[in-house]
């Protein structure tokens, strides 16, 4: 794996940390159900080791969710810490969100290097060109932009 795959894996496994964290203070305080933390520790687990494996719909996923998760995470740690007024409960809250949002972003442009392209099969073997398309709706298959080649 090249080192900006290792970057993605880390900073997913650094999100998945955090949210189990929040996700046993929410559960200890009693204000959610346990479904709500499952399912998004989940799916982040599926994306970390679709990156590890080099799949490319891990690929697409943790682009996509990567930056919009890390907009929003992010978003919403600015605004527990806006609305924190001194209590600790809410500057937690706001820490564990930026904790969550924060390694999403490096990990999006991680993805998008030369070497992570590689990694995912995404650069074209008959041109070179590296950014294919999807040829089904998995992404087991990928169609060149330039050249219309498809590979597996």
């Amino acid at each position: 794996m090249s080192p900006s795959v290792w970057v993605a894996a880390v900073c997913v496994g650094m999100m998945v940390l955090a949210r189990v964290f929040m996700g046993v203070l929410a559960l200890l305080s009693g204000t959610v159900s346990i479904v709500s933390i499952v399912l998004p520790v989940a799916v982040a687990v599926l994306i970390l080791i679709g990156i590890i494996a080099g799949q490319r719909l891990a690929w697409q996923w943790g682009r996509l969710l990567g930056l919009l998760g890390g907009i929003v995470l992010t978003m919403a740690a600015v605004g527990a810490f806006a609305n924190a007024n001194g209590e600790v409960g809410m500057l937690v809250v706001g820490a564990l969100l930026l904790l969550q949002g924060a390694p999403l972003f490096p990990m999006f442009f991680a993805l998008g290097m030369r070497g992570a392209r590689e990694h995912f099969r995404l650069i074209c073997p008959a041109c070179g060109h590296a950014r294919p398309r999807g040829g089904n709706f998995l992404f087991t298959e990928a169609v060149c932009r330039k050249c219309a080649a498809r590979w597996k």
